[in-house]
């Protein structure tokens, strides 16, 4: 059987200061996704802008970049570099990776996927922000029950 892996976006709302990555964002979205993962995912790993593919324990500093900002050729290069390094503790054939993050993301990552051999799926595609807090919610309540 294989593993479940959380591969979840980070959010805009952050500390002031450095923090490590599960304290560091304060979205309530992002606070959710955390808190879903670590009840339904074997292992979990964040991803932004700046820095690509974070551990939950990596500590972060402040910073202020968006990948709205970046061009077309720096998203592919940037979800590469996200892919690769996922692939430096994860391999194709051992997990099945959820996907969450804004279709932004999610276009220039899911070809990465594909193109390295991993099985992924979107639980929460096609739904916007309001609606993900929503899912949250049901499931987290589901699981309680």
């Amino acid at each position: 059987m294989k593993r479940k892996i959380g591969l979840l976006a980070t959010g805009r709302k952050k500390l002031g200061h450095p923090a490590p990555v599960l304290e560091f964002y304060t979205s309530p979205l992002f606070q959710k996704s955390v808190q879903y993962a670590k009840e339904h995912y074997d292992a979990v790993y964040f991803y932004n802008a700046k820095d690509g593919l974070l551990l939950p324990d990596q500590t972060l500093e402040p910073y202020d970049l968006s990948i709205k900002t970046f061009s077309i050729m720096e998203k592919k290069v940037w979800a590469r570099k996200v892919i690769e390094k996922f692939q430096q503790y994860e391999s194709p054939e051992k997990v099945e990776v959820y996907l969450h993050g804004g279709k932004v993301y999610r276009d220039h990552l899911e070809p990465q996927l594909e193109e390295k051999g991993f099985e992924y799926l979107i639980p929460m595609k096609g739904l916007g922000i309001g609606q993900q807090l929503a899912w949250f919610d049901e499931q987290l309540k589901q699981s309680k029950s």
